[in-house]
């Protein structure tokens, strides 16, 4: 199939950012979010379909084999990295249709930056319960659309810009006192702080968000609140005796949706109006 069988006009509707100055500030917001917590490898892929998504702004047609030509890297490292991207939150996929309104490829588009939803991310298999597994699929029919390069993209200058002093604090360096306690309950905040940082204690309340939202519980009650801290003291526990399989936020992701799973039983059996007594509950 070849370019001019896309239809433009109706993929035009799917585009993430008004301009590319937009987009070249979601992208340099996520890539200050999660260098650190990512290979350098998703960084670079970001980057290569930040600099393909120029004509129809932040969508890009690149295929995998493309990508890994452009980047160096392997095949299978490219499809890690645009799994991780799509995980987290940085990218999805729309479905193309042809001039003729046949369904064609998908295209892989750039989302605004969001911080909520980067940090209800995951990088591991929880993605896969996350996503529904619905991970981008290989691109191979198609590509770059675009060759153009734009003068703003990446400036070689940007570092030496005058810069507040804001902009040279980096946000895991601040301390508890600004975790935003409209936000982060003062339970969760003074058992986590003793072991992360504000920033990590921000990202760790939002698994907790996420596991309740799986759960069904929409308000904290000390039902749910005690739970997140027992699931926390399991987590540090495991952690410290060297038993945890995977990263520490998913299995304490793990472990709260199992306890958050019991605590929403117990509610709807109150509600329901059933009561029964068992001396060994």
């Amino acid at each position: 199939m070849s370019l001019s069988a896309i239809n433009f006009k109706e993929m035009k509707e799917h585009e993430s950012f008004s301009n590319i100055g937009e987009m070249n500030k979601s992208i340099y917001d996520y890539i200050e979010h999660i260098r650190k917590d990512v290979p350098q490898s998703v960084i670079d892929v970001l980057l290569c379909l930040g600099r393909s998504s120029l004509r129809l702004v932040g969508l890009s047609f690149k295929k995998q084999a493309t990508i890994a030509n452009e980047t160096g890297y392997s095949r299978k490292t490219i499809n890690k990295a645009l799994k991780i991207l799509e995980a987290l939150g940085v990218i999805d996929s729309v479905r193309t249709q042809t001039k003729a309104g046949r369904p064609s490829v998908k295209i892989i588009r750039i989302l605004p930056f969001c911080l909520e939803r980067l940090q209800q991310g995951v990088t591991s298999d929880e993605a896969d319960h996350f996503n529904n597994d619905a991970y981008l699929k290989p691109i191979e029919n198609f590509e770059p659309i675009v060759q153009e390069t734009s003068k703003d993209y990446l400036k070689e200058d940007r570092k030496a810009a005058i810069q507040d002093d804001i902009d040279l604090i980096n946000v895991e360096e601040l301390g508890e006192e600004f975790i935003p306690s409209n936000i982060v309950p003062i339970a969760f905040k003074m058992a986590v702080i003793p072991f992360f940082r504000a920033y990590k204690v921000f990202r760790l309340w939002g698994i907790v968000r996420s596991a309740m939202k799986q759960n069904r519980l929409s308000t904290v009650n000390n039902d749910s609140m005690e739970a997140t801290l027992e699931a926390f003291r399991t987590t540090v526990f495991m952690y410290k005796a060297k038993r945890l399989n995977g990263s520490f936020e998913n299995y304490f992701f793990g472990v709260l949706r199992s306890m958050l799973g019991a605590v929403k039983r117990r509610q709807v059996k109150v509600n329901s109006g059933i009561f029964s007594f068992n001396m060994f509950e």
